[in-house]
């Protein structure tokens, strides 16, 4: 018989549309009607006699032989202790969100302990409630549920509890169908990719017809031809770059994506003014400066070097210095990642024991010497190609008239270079400011010593993918890659201006 207290308990309790099942003071019920997609809601009744309770729920899936297989989905540790010192979680955070309601109280969140049980605290109390939500149910398949008390019988087998399962365990049914939100309003989207066809279409008409006015009959059909390129690079480039634009002034987020309100400079407030922006963007400069140093650096060194013709078996030294360059960057950095482990061949072969990437300072190092490796073989290619461009004859003639190695290179070899060397540093520049997969492959960002900030190693183009697609912060990370823009673009600026690339080039 079950105490007056714990039946008016079971009174007070919303009653479900549910199951339920009862063994000595240890109640349960299990509803799947309302619970959501592939969830089962399970209410545990006790009625406490001072004891502590270790509670096991058991989910069993029925086989086409007509047999149950059980698996442990979840262990309640009812403790007549206090557990203010465990960690009380938001809902939605385990696989198995908990609520306890004792004496009829108050529902209130299930605390957790350091590998992530439940933990309901009954100090005193003479009765309570156990809500539990399982995930991972069959949807529209019936399942059974049972709950064993370890604590009862601490001794048993995993037979004897597979057989008491069999026993006192309750069919149930997800039933919930999960609601897919309506599809997004595309409308605005085709019609702006419209607009923006018809109004080249209509451009190109235009200047077909203004030819045809000035007599220009031979470039007739030069509009027709240019148009499908043009057409392809504005729907899908300039469009989208635009659209990532417009959504730097938005609080586009992964909630309401499409329906988004205009927020004017909020966003970049806040990309300026957060915490991490300076250590991110010092990083950036950093690691983009010290690798494309080292990549023209030691690419022209191995270049002059494979350029000497007394040199045998060039083109097996540059086809061995290019396989870095040829190997898949992804494959190349998770084989270095391989290597860096504590239990890695580097560590093998120095007889240590040191985690390379779980330190700032070395993670820092790691990436930028990976990177290094992996740009160099580029450099050296191109910049040898251009070496082979110079005249021979100039050279022969500085020789001849007894002028040193280092006079020829200074004077005769470098400037002609430069018409290589200036783009080639800026395009280098372009790429690493923007080197996605290193970093993201090698280390994460991490290590991650600031909570809501970037990691250790991330550059600006990693800490706007977490904020994009980990956060969810779609306005705010494209305000960041409108920052990313600009910086590049005032730096090429800068830098042509500086260094006469045009004429270079020319």
């Amino acid at each position: 018989m079950m105490s007056k207290s714990f039946l008016l308990l079971i009174l007070m309790i919303p009653q479900l549309a549910m199951i339920s099942a009862a063994k000595g003071d240890l109640e349960f019920a299990v509803d799947g009607s309302e619970s959501g997609y592939r969830k089962l809601q399970i209410e545990i009744y006790l009625e406490v006699v001072n004891e502590e309770r270790d509670l096991e729920i058991w989910i069993g899936m029925p086989n086409a032989n007509n047999t149950t297989t059980w698996e442990l989905h979840s262990i309640i540790f009812a403790r007549i202790a206090n557990t203010t010192a465990s960690t009380q979680p938001d809902p939605g955070t385990w696989y198995d969100d908990g609520w306890i309601s004792v004496e009829g109280g108050i529902w209130e969140p299930i605390r957790r302990n350091q590998n992530g049980s439940a933990l309901a605290e009954i100090v005193g109390a003479q009765s309570a409630a156990i809500r539990m939500e399982l995930t991972g149910m069959p949807s529209g398949k019936e399942v059974r549920v049972g709950v064993l008390d370890h604590g009862a019988n601490a001794s048993r087998t995993f037979t004897d509890k597979i057989a008491e399962l069999e026993l006192n365990s309750i069919n149930a049914i997800s039933s919930a169908v999960d609601d897919a939100p309506p599809p997004p309003n595309t409308s605005p989207v085709l019609f702006a990719i419209g607009s923006i066809g018809l109004s080249l279409i209509a451009l190109l008409a235009t200047f077909r017809w203004l030819d045809a006015k000035d007599g220009r009959t031979s470039s007739r059909s030069a509009h027709l031809y240019i148009a499908p390129a043009l057409l392809a690079l504005t729907i899908l480039t300039f469009y989208p770059v635009i659209y990532g634009m417009w959504l730097g002034f938005t609080d586009a987020d992964r909630t309401h994506l499409g329906d988004e309100s205009f927020v004017g400079l909020a966003n970049y407030i806040e990309v300026f003014t957060a915490s991490g922006f300076l250590r991110v963007t010092t990083f950036t400069l950093i690691w983009t400066v010290v690798n494309v140093a080292f990549h023209v650096g030691l690419g022209l060194v191995l270049a002059l070097i494979l350029n000497q013709p007394n040199i045998r078996g060039r083109v097996a030294y540059r086809t061995a210095l290019l396989l870095p360059w040829a190997v898949p960057s992804y494959i190349s950095v998770l084989i270095w990642k391989g290597m860096l482990q504590p239990d890695g061949i580097l560590n093998d072969i120095l007889g240590t024991n040191i985690d390379f990437l779980s330190n700032p300072s070395g993670a820092r190092t790691v990436v930028i010497m990976v990177n290094i490796w992996l740009g160099v073989p580029f450099m050296m290619m191109s910049l040898s190609g251009a070496l082979q461009s110079i005249p021979t004859d100039m050279h022969e003639a500085a020789r001849v008239d007894g002028i040193g190695s280092w006079s020829r290179f200074r004077h005769l070899t470098l400037p002609h270079l430069k018409s290589a060397i200036v783009p080639l540093s800026l395009l280098g520049f372009i790429w690493t400011f923007n080197m996605f997969n290193v970093i993201y492959l090698l280390t994460d960002g991490g290590p991650n010593l600031w909570f809501g900030e970037p990691g250790s190693t991330d550059i600006l183009i990693t800490y706007v993918y977490d904020v994009a697609f980990r956060e969810g912060a779609y306005g705010i990370a494209a305000a960041w890659s409108v920052v990313i823009f600009m910086m590049l673009l005032s730096f090429s600026w800068i830098y042509m201006r500086k260094t006469s690339a045009m004429e270079a080039v020319s």
